[in-house]
């Protein structure tokens, strides 16, 4: 009896692994292509821009492996596979870049990776291996982004984007002010300017810090006859509705208004923050007692941050080395929604709680080189909740209300995960409730 020809369950696996392959890419919008003959690469993809739909002429080539039981080293997070030394050899030696493909065609899993990960064999080795993440390496609409920048980043003059047409709302760091006061009372003065009232104010016991003055003439919210300000002025006052200045056109204006409150916030927080004018920082305050850390509870139910931490040179805690203060550059504008804060979270480094660290800047940087999105987010966040803090938990005489963080609606996005390395959502959230880290807390 003559043999018959047959067709393997390998050669069935492989030929479902590459049909996984191809509506997978399909389905993701770009083009699919098989390969005739095989040498080492089954097929390959053709990049199609998401929101124009425009054809790229690139082309990223395709080994898919497929199998019905477990993959290497297989865990609930990651497996790898082995190359073959030839195969990694040819793969490199092209002008197109290569991926792996893994799949289990009848559950329908499937990971990419590219070849250029692969790790070299040790000294006796032979094949060469590459590693899977099974989250972050799924061929799907969360990594399609990565796929498109890493297929591009090198082209001069050519990128594919990860953008998709979908809704999304970006959240800003413009701190919405819900309420102002309703009054500007402005008088004439005869102290020509800040750096001579200031002081002369101070030693008549007059602390506040909510006024300004522009071209002889004080400007405050409170009003000046019935304050420490009485004494400097050079007849009587008149007011402006808050609004004129809120919705003038005039720059001039516009930034007299923003002075004005920024030195409102100023008042109305200098419990806890001290402006710092060489850097225009606004900067939590050291404690008043010997106490090494000052954490703040912004609300209910969160547990609050450390906003001031002093540092030692020894265990004992005998020598100080330093402080860290939490710290913001706050700048008041305009915007579509009306006024808001702007903030810009930071650090600020000093010897004794007072007198600025000379390399402080260099710490600043060195903590800015480890912060990722969350943390910064975060920090947004904190700003934006104490400054909006419940009224048991801060000054109850506010001039300014702050409201929430202003968003934006968009039509366009990206997911965030395409961006990611692998393992890095392991790496601690930086969340505002987060005490992973101590450089976040």
């Amino acid at each position: 009896m003559a043999s018959q020809k047959t067709y393997s369950e390998s050669e069935q696996i492989g030929e479902e692994g590459q049909r996984l392959v191809a509506l997978a890419v399909t389905r993701l919008g770009h083009i699919w292509h098989d390969r005739r003959v095989d040498h080492g690469v089954d097929g390959e993809i053709e990049l199609v821009d998401p929101l124009s739909r425009s054809v790229s002429n690139v082309h990223v080539l395709v080994q898919s492996k497929a199998t019905t039981g477990r993959l290497s080293g297989e865990t609930e997070g990651s497996f790898h596979f082995r190359l073959a030394a030839a195969d990694v050899a040819y793969w490199r030696g092209g002008s197109n870049r290569v991926i792996v493909v893994c799949s289990r065609p009848k559950t329908g899993e499937i990971w990419w990776a590219p070849v250029e990960r692969a790790e070299p064999p040790p000294p006796g080795g032979k094949s060469w291996r590459l590693d899977f993440d099974k989250h972050h390496d799924r061929l799907d609409a969360d990594s399609i982004g990565r796929l498109l920048s890493w297929a591009t980043g090198d082209l001069p003059g050519l990128e594919v984007s990860g953008r998709q047409r979908r809704a999304e709302t970006l959240e800003s760091n413009l701190l919405r002010i819900d309420d102002l006061p309703q009054e500007i009372f402005f008088a004439p003065t005869w102290k020509p300017n800040a750096r001579e009232l200031g002081p002369a104010l101070r030693d008549r016991g007059y602390f506040r810090s909510d006024w300004i003055l522009r071209g002889g003439v004080i400007y405050s919210f409170n009003r000046p006859d019935e304050s420490g300000l009485k004494d400097f002025l050079d007849g009587g006052f008149e007011t402006i509705d808050t609004v004129e200045w809120a919705q003038s056109k005039d720059i001039d204006t516009l930034s007299m208004f923003s002075d004005l409150l920024r030195q409102a916030l100023l008042q109305q927080e200098h419990h806890k923050l001290r402006y710092h004018s060489g850097k225009r920082l606004f900067v939590f305050r050291s404690p008043r007692d010997d106490r090494d850390a000052v954490r703040l509870k912004v609300a209910p139910n969160k547990p609050g941050r450390t906003v001031f931490q002093r540092y030692y040179k020894d265990d004992e805690s005998t020598e100080p080395k330093d402080c860290r203060h939490y710290a913001a550059a706050v700048r008041f504008v305009q915007t579509d929604v009306g006024w808001a804060a702007e903030i810009n979270p930071t650090y600020h480094f000093t010897f004794d709680g007072y007198r600025d660290l000379p390399w402080g800047q260099d710490r600043v940087k060195g903590m800015k080189k480890l912060e990722k999105n969350p943390a910064v987010r975060g920090l947004v966040q904190f700003w934006a909740d104490y400054l909006a803090r419940p009224i048991e938990l801060g000054e109850h005489d506010r001039l300014l209300l702050f409201g929430k963080l202003v968003t934006f609606g968009v039509e366009v996005g990206i997911n965030d995960k395409d961006w990611q390395p692998p393992g890095y959502g392991d790496q601690a959230s930086g969340q505002p409730d987060s005490d992973q880290q101590e450089l976040w807390t």
